[in-house]
């Protein structure tokens, strides 16, 4: 849709520059010289703003001169009224005004700045997830160090995008730049918003926008930076040289190239019941006469319809085994002779297919398990693997192509951050490529 727009929107553009030129205006002849005054000392110069020569004192700012102006007055400092030195009004900025948060302008991309709070929401949104993934709190003297850092990561995150966009608006008029805004509205409010109302946990755009305030930024300027960023990638990839068609034989000699990579083990799928001794309390017989009656709700099963195949263990492997995938019905897949139980391996490279084993005892428990499909080694043919390997090629054109036009474009950028100075083409550069590798 965006592209669409882009392409309708460029193209009427690009279209004005067919149109007919204007005629050339009529030309008009110089104005006529002005009459000459009659000089004199009583005459002031005819034109407003030059000096007559013949009376210097006379000043054309006003009618009489400088010798008609009035004569100043002045009073002495000890004749001054206390009214002068009276305060007229409360200061300007109060006594106790700190500076409002997210405010300070941390970098500047040619005509765009770049305020802190165009980055903090990201910033805290990313502590915050850090803190739920990791199950811990970032302290009070650990959080300004991890802002710090995390500031200067988005920020020249930030760079690439805010040039792309300053080249886009060079190009398209402003008027066509709202109808885009426009049109991103759309999936701004379906996809991005769901997201953060999630992510802050927060019911409506309300208490959204309210939490946003609270870093400095609003849903405003989010949808802001949306939008900067939807349409500095389409006009990235609008810029970007189409790409090379990627022949059969180059493809053919990626695989021959790679051939390891499409090499792959054998493996083993199977299905498990299992009761751990140290459930039952060490009791093995207790474990036995457990793993038995398990055995024989399955046989049961089996017992009503011989005909059954796949996985038969599920429902009781949910409800009563003890086994680390019992709640996904005891379903695993390994390769042969990986598990530390010698026994387990035997089973799982002899047993036929769908057929139970004997309990089988480990040093944790005993088990029953049923061998359900079996793969050998062996490596993944050409004619499977070329739609992915075009697909990887081709991206591969993609990152060379988004470096070069990325690299034209920071050689005469005008770019300040508040971490690293002024930064020439060659030095932004090569920030930003080490901040990609890593």
């Amino acid at each position: 849709m965006l592209r669409r727009l882009f392409n309708l929107l460029a193209g009427g553009w690009l279209a004005l520059g067919a149109a007919p030129r204007l005629a050339p205006a009529q030309s008009f002849a110089p104005p006529p010289v002005p009459a000459t005054a009659p000089s004199g000392p009583s005459s002031p110069s005819a034109v407003r703003g030059i000096q007559d020569v013949n009376d210097p004192f006379q000043s054309p700012a006003m009618p009489g001169g400088a010798a008609g102006a009035p004569t100043a007055t002045f009073v002495a400092p000890s004749q001054a009224t206390m009214a002068a030195t009276e305060p007229l009004g409360p200061p300007i900025v109060p006594t106790d005004a700190r500076p409002i948060a997210g405010s300070e302008i941390i970098g500047r991309v040619e005509d765009q700045v770049i305020l802190a709070s165009d980055v903090l929401w990201q910033v805290q949104r990313m502590i915050t997830s850090m803190e739920k993934q990791k199950n811990m709190k970032v302290s009070d003297e650990q959080r300004p160090e991890i802002e710090r850092i995390l500031l200067e990561r988005m920020l020249l995150q930030l760079i690439d995008t805010k040039l792309l966009f300053a080249d886009f608006r060079r190009t398209m008029p402003p008027e066509n730049l709202k109808q885009i805004e426009k049109t991103l509205a759309e999936p701004f409010e379906a996809s991005e918003i769901p997201k953060l109302l999630e992510t802050y946990g927060v019911k409506d755009r309300v208490q959204l926008n309210a939490v946003l305030v609270q870093h400095g930024s609003s849903l405003k300027d989010v949808q802001r930076q949306y939008t900067e960023k939807m349409v500095a990638g389409e006009w990235l990839r609008q810029r970007m040289p189409k790409l090379k068609t990627v022949t059969h034989e180059e493809m053919l000699a990626y695989y021959q190239d790679h051939l390891k990579e499409y090499e792959y083990p054998g493996s083993i799928k199977w299905e498990e019941l299992m009761v751990r001794f140290d459930r039952v309390g060490g009791d093995r017989n207790a474990a036995w006469k457990a793993l038995a009656e398990m055995g024989n709700e399955v046989w049961a099963v089996v017992a009503i319809n011989p005909s059954l195949r796949g996985p038969v263990f599920a429902n009781v492997a949910k409800a009563k085994s003890h086994g680390f995938t019992a709640a996904e019905g005891g379903i695993q897949e390994s390769t042969p002779g990986s598990l530390l139980c010698e026994d387990l391996n035997q089973a799982l490279d002899t047993l036929e297919l769908g057929r139970m084993s004997n309990c089988i005892e480990s040093p944790q428990g005993f088990h029953l398990v049923r061998v359900l499909e079996r793969k050998e080694p062996g490596r993944t043919p050409f004619t499977e693997a070329q739609a992915k390997i075009r697909e990887l090629l081709e991206n591969e054109q993609k990152e060379v192509l988004v470096a070069q036009e990325l690299k034209e474009l920071r050689k005469t950028a005008r770019v300040w951050t508040i971490f690293h100075g002024d930064l020439n083409g060659p030095r932004l550069s090569e920030l930003l490529d080490e901040k990609q590798r890593r």
